[in-house]
């Protein structure tokens, strides 16, 4: 019996050591810091705040670190954070306009102000400046500009409609997944925020998704925003029925156009097309031809958006070809109305959303 409790243990050991080595790895959790630098002059930032994320890294004590990075005093300046960290010791670099900051301290779990040194490179990678800087957690709002949202506040698809709606540019290409906004979204907010007489920092605060939601919503009520799609379907949109507010059903296009008829808007899915149909469709479609100006194309495999002036008439244009049909939307202005329409052209384009199990 004395044996067999021996060879128990033993076993319960090694099972819970392969449990060990299957156990989840560390959370992704917030980092978020506020700085000085008082060696600092022009251009290196002397007060800054630091909003980023650790993340489990290759190694058993390895992190990497990436988010934004911005002054919160003149010299004013903004970029994307990267870096490591290797326990608490961490090395970040800032993509700061035509020069590079690199910060490096133990900072990974700071819990009160921390020394770290700053080096700041010009555009051909030369030192510049360097010296001291502190850092430590950020304890509530950034003074005199508010608190920043949540971490989880926002997500990069929601913030990308919050931005179109403030008719700020947005990034093309694949629709926005991920879980965070992007340095390209911080980059669209603190062109918003400059705009409004802010400090133009990209920093996502709560009142700004607080203003750019009411702003959104009272923007979406003055345009008459209409929900389209149908979700048994795979598919789903919007229009701005203000705007367009004459429908024409016409068999399995849906037609919407303005009260005098010169704007038209068709929504259909078609009979789905080849990788080597939609391939030379794509090519037709945005020829150069003689009279044609303002192209814009953006195509990413099977989804493709459009834009070009011709004849005195603005075509804006979304296809996503999928194995049950091509979803098509197509919007035609008079070229003299730019200012009514222009700013419902992404809007339309990436309210247009296509799912894999499109069908007719």
């Amino acid at each position: 019996m004395k044996g067999f409790c021996v060879a128990a243990v033993f076993l319960t050991g090694a099972v819970l050591g392969g449990l060990d080595a299957f156990a989840d790895p560390p959370p992704i959790r917030s980092l978020r810091l506020i700085g000085a630098s008082p060696d600092a002059h022009d251009p290196a930032p002397t007060a800054f705040v630091i909003d980023a994320r650790l993340k489990p890294g290759d190694g058993e004590f390895q992190s990497t670190l990436e988010g934004w990075f911005a002054a919160i005093a003149a010299p004013t300046g903004s970029g994307e954070v990267t870096g490591t960290c290797v326990e608490k010791r961490c090395a970040l670099t800032v993509d700061l306009d035509g020069s590079k900051l690199a910060l490096t301290g133990d900072f990974a779990d700071a819990s009160g102000s921390v020394p770290a040194r700053f080096v700041l490179k010009d555009d051909q990678d030369k030192p510049v400046q360097n010296g001291a800087a502190t850092l430590s957690p950020l304890p509530g709002a950034v003074p005199g500009l508010g608190a920043l949202a949540a971490p989880d506040a926002i997500d990069e698809a929601d913030f990308d409609d919050l931005l179109m709606w403030a008719h700020e540019t947005v990034s093309a290409g694949s629709a926005p997944s991920d879980p965070i906004p992007s340095s390209y979204q911080h980059e669209a907010l603190a062109a918003w925020q400059q705009e409004k007489g802010r400090l133009a920092t990209g920093l996502i605060f709560a009142a700004d998704l607080d203003q750019l939601r009411a702003e959104r919503a009272a923007a979406t009520t003055r345009a008459g925003w209409t929900p389209l799609g149908d979700a048994a379907h795979g598919w789903s949109g919007g229009y701005p029925a203000a705007l367009l507010p004459k429908v024409d059903p016409a068999g399995a296009e849906q037609r919407y156009a303005s009260a005098d008829g010169k704007a038209r808007l068709v929504v259909s899915v078609d009979p789905p097309m080849s990788s080597d149909a939609f391939d030379a469709f794509v090519e037709t479609a945005t020829a150069d031809r003689p009279g044609r100006d303002h192209v814009n194309t953006t195509r990413v495999n099977s989804d493709m958006e459009f834009r070009f002036e011709e004849h005195g008439v603005v075509t804006v244009a979304a296809y996503h070809n999928r194995e049950g049909g091509l979803a098509r939307l197509v919007l035609t202005y008079p070229a003299a109305r730019s200012d009514t329409f222009e700013p419902f052209e992404v809007i339309l384009q990436r309210q247009f959303k296509v799912g894999d199990d499109l069908k007719r």
